[in-house]
């Protein structure tokens, strides 16, 4: 193996790792987050999306100029702007100081992550999706880890909500040696030309063509349905059950669930679009059967059944769309990115207000509602002039 995939393997999987070491920890402490600075549902839907509009506007921002820069410069940065976001975070002594904290975390979170993705796709041309999976079970695996260790302590007085975002720091600096060392991202040649004979034909490789809408809007509903069930687990088995530790094995579990899905549908042969579909369908029906019954177990088992379902969406997207034009790797991810970016931006906001006025399960119910609409944005975006079956992940 070529010596900087050596250190690319263990930087991008360290990358997405303390991504969700945050994540899932966040989710956790977001109730706990909410007591301290006395907010109510609205407020705490406001606080997650001041870190999604980052998310949102990161790769936007920076995603073309990895294209003309480099990655590595770009994933420079977007680490630092991490970093000082969590130690901002586990600092803040107001509300208004947690939120710009968390949009500079937000704004490393979603360049870091486009970034590495596009290195990988860039580095393993023809085996992208394997290893963005690679990648992806990092996120995963930190996230399952986050809520279990991170409420332990918690419940011994051994740490509080600050402490989620001082690991997820401490985490990045440990990388940034491994960055330094990496040398030359540029893919091999005959990988490119591997990935031009894969292309969709040339009409289709506008970002304005309806192949990359339909990836546009998907990934966005793909977002807002993991954004709304993760984080507003713990709040939903706090408020509605009384209960503390089951929202932290709610999180746990969909993130582990998720990670099993996708080690399992990376090895199963199937139509991309038929993935994401399936993942749609799953998780609207789920939530239809489970949300009428009002059972705490039955809640607990829907949270794993949902990140299994939403598992293989995410990546498969984001695989397409790296290999979508090549030369425009960067380009392309950041901007479907941005569209998950947006998918969280706006959910949080929604599942508030419906928690305020109706309680927290009818945030779910939207949850029903959006992931219904991903189906048929896919089935209808493939079906429509008979091009199922061209979406190549």
């Amino acid at each position: 193996m070529d010596k900087r995939l050596v250190l690319l393997l263990p930087l991008t999987f360290g990358i997405a790792f303390f991504l969700g070491m945050e994540s899932g920890g966040f989710q956790l402490v977001l109730l706990q987050v909410a007591k301290e600075f006395a907010l109510d549902p609205v407020l705490m839907g406001g606080v997650v999306t001041s870190q999604f509009i980052a998310i949102f506007l990161g790769p936007l921002l920076f995603g073309w100029i990895s294209d003309r820069i480099g990655k590595k410069i770009v994933l420079a940065f977007s680490m630092v702007f991490y970093i000082v976001g969590c130690f901002g975070a586990f600092l803040s002594p107001t509300i208004l100081f947690f939120s710009c904290s968390l949009f500079s975390l937000g704004l490393g979170y979603s360049v870091c992550e486009c970034i590495g993705s596009s290195l990988l796709s860039d580095s393993f041309p023809g085996k992208e999706s394997s290893y963005l999976n690679f990648m992806q079970s990092g996120f995963s695996l930190g996230a399952v880890l986050s809520p279990l260790v991170f409420s332990r302590l918690i419940n011994a007085g051994l740490a509080n909500w600050r402490t989620v975002f001082l690991c997820a720091g401490l985490g990045y600096v440990l990388l940034y040696p491994l960055l330094i060392l990496y040398r030359n991202e540029k893919a091999n040649e005959t990988g490119v030309n591997h990935q031009k004979a894969a292309m969709p034909s040339a009409p289709e490789q506008s970002i304005f063509s309806r192949f990359f809408i339909v990836l546009f809007f998907s990934i966005m509903i793909c977002v807002a349905v993991e954004v709304g069930a993760a984080f507003f687990a713990d709040s939903l088995f706090v408020t509605e059950f009384g209960n503390n530790y089951l929202g932290a094995y709610a999180i746990s579990g969909f993130w582990l669930s998720m990670a099993v899905s996708r080690f399992a549908f990376s090895r199963i042969k199937m139509k991309p679009e038929t993935m994401v579909m399936a993942g749609f369908l799953m998780i609207c029906l789920a939530l239809i059967i489970s949300l009428p019954l009002k059972n705490p177990n039955i809640s607990l088992a829907v949270f794993f059944f949902l990140g299994f379902a939403s598992g293989p969406i995410w990546p498969v997207i984001i695989g397409i769309g790296a290999t979508f034009n090549p030369k425009r790797s960067g380009t392309n991810t950041s901007i479907l990115y941005a569209s998950g970016g947006l998918g969280g931006v706006i959910m949080p906001v929604l599942i508030g207000l419906a928690a305020e006025y109706y309680g927290f399960y009818s945030g779910f119910w939207l949850l029903a509602v959006i992931s219904a609409s991903g189906f048929l944005i896919m089935w209808l975006g493939t079906r429509k002039h008979g091009e199922s079956g061209k979406l190549k992940g």
